[in-house]
């Protein structure tokens, strides 16, 4: 606290819940395009390509566990490389990484090169873009950060909608190879995305901070040992007439980060990991963890499947655009209910997306007919919503803002150790049994089991809170 005796008035900063919010809504927006929207047709889109390069269900899940370790990877070190890089500076060479990666795709024509370029290269990039992302869009929305995630996300869904169609008509004209070259060209717009990601500190609101009878003597106190201190703060920031200014611990103007000014840097923090520890040891990181992993896994897997059960291209397609018009139609949703929503935690309404996600899963297995998987195949969409667009929140509600980045790292951490270990197994269980259903049904289990155990978390939680009460 600083004050003068011309006024006692404090201010602190806060985040703006708008202005330039928006603006990096728009940026957010066009960095999850590039790197997830093209994601959700994997197998479509490289269909032709495991074919010639003899890719079997081992291989591809081994790719996608190779993947999903280097996003993890490179999620876990943004944190650490904040220290050295600004924002900005880190994210506009995730991009060049990533980019680098995709537009080496045109050129592919071994599993090595396969397993580099997208791998390697497009998710190293991609860890570090998605976390920034989420880390940026945190930073400037937190009364309105269900509304803002909600808003964001949906435009991004509704580009969902748009891909499979455009991927059958690409690749009907253009090829693979054309059609990666024009997913390049997509994909390097992420560059401005990430341009338009200032520090939040630039555009901090300043808001009068009511004061207390116990604030008024820290006051008084101050300004009595104030009179007393030389004039050896010529390097701090001078107050104008309007009254005092309060920097909030959790902002930093000059670094052009968020972090508490007490604690220790950025990258020893990081490490500290006694700081994470209740998070490390909660459904919101191990169960998260594994439901993201095997919801990534099915999604990958699903192209193949329908082609296996005789589904032509275009109603495959027809298929992933279905599930994006109920991930997008939920998330305008949530926009609308985003209100009222916020009277529920974050994570009970993660635990009835992993409810949906289960239920429409098993549902889908259980029958062959075309119409009936087109209508669990829509809801599962809403599923979708529910757990990717709350991710973000599930964790920001786990942690203190000032380790949501560290946070967001750990929990794609182990996403990409869920991958590399379960994600080659589940792919040996198709190939020896030459049934996706069986791999199928090893993913819904895995909702299943978290469903349970993030149950009973909530409920000891729940009772907990009212004996204290």
């Amino acid at each position: 606290m600083k004050t003068t005796e011309k006024s006692n008035r404090k201010y602190e900063y806060v985040a703006p819940e708008g202005g330039w919010g928006y603006v990096v809504c728009v940026g957010h927006i066009i960095n999850s395009i590039t790197i997830t929207a093209f994601l959700n047709c994997f197998g479509m889109i490289y269909k032709d390509l495991f074919i010639k390069l003899n890719m079997d269900s081992t291989s591809i899940t081994l790719l996608n566990g190779l993947s999903a370790t280097f996003m993890s990877l490179s999620g876990f070190l943004t944190g650490p490389l904040l220290k050295f890089l600004s924002i900005r500076q880190l994210g506009l060479l995730a991009t060049v990484i990533f980019n680098l990666g995709m537009f080496g795709m045109v050129f592919v024509s071994s599993k090595i090169a396969f397993y580099v370029c997208f791998g390697v290269l497009q998710s190293l990039g991609n860890g570090v873009i998605f976390n920034l992302s989420c880390t940026v869009l945190n930073n400037y929305f937190v009364k309105k950060r269900l509304f803002a995630i909600s808003f964001t996300q949906t435009i991004i869904a509704v580009s969902g909608l748009v891909v499979p169609q455009f991927l059958k008509w690409s690749l009907d004209a253009y090829g693979l190879r054309g059609t990666l070259l024009l997913i390049s060209g997509i994909c390097i717009h992420n560059i401005f995305g990430m341009i338009l990601m200032q520090p939040v500190a630039w555009h901090l609101k300043q808001v009068e901070v009511p004061e207390t009878e116990k604030d008024i003597l820290e006051t008084k106190a101050f300004l009595a040992k104030e009179h007393q201190i030389s004039n050896k703060e010529n390097n701090k920031q001078k107050l104008n007439e309007a009254g005092e200014v309060v920097i909030s611990e959790k902002y930093n103007i000059e670094e052009g980060t968020i972090y508490s000014s007490k604690s220790k840097s950025i990258l020893s923090k990081f490490l500290d990991f006694k700081e994470y520890r209740s998070f490390l040891l909660s459904n919101a990181y191990l169960g998260m963890g594994l439901c993201t992993f095997s919801d990534f896994t099915f999604i990958i897997m699903l192209p193949q499947a329908l082609y296996s059960m005789g589904w032509d291209e275009a109603n495959v397609a027809w298929g992933l655009s279905l599930i994006a018009t109920g991930d997008c139609a939920s998330r305008f949703l949530l926009i609308f209910l985003s209100g009222w929503l916020v009277n529920f935690g974050s994570h009970e309404i993660y635990l009835v997306g992993l409810i949906i996600a289960f239920i429409t899963k098993i549902g889908m297995l259980w029958s062959e007919n075309m119409t009936i998987i087109f209508i669990f195949i829509t809801i599962m969409g809403v599923s979708r919503c529910l757990t990717l667009v709350l991710m973000p929140l599930v964790i920001a509600d786990a942690v203190k803002p000032e380790l949501f980045t560290g946070a967001m790292g750990l929990e794609l951490t182990i996403v990409g150790i869920y991958s590399l270990v379960l994600g080659p197994v589940i792919g040996a269980v198709r190939d020896l049994t030459d049934s996706y259903a069986t791999a199928f049904y090893i993913l819904a289990s895995c909702f299943g089991v978290i469903i349970v155990f993030w149950s009973i978390e909530l409920l000891y939680k729940k009772n907990k809170h009212k004996r204290q009460t």
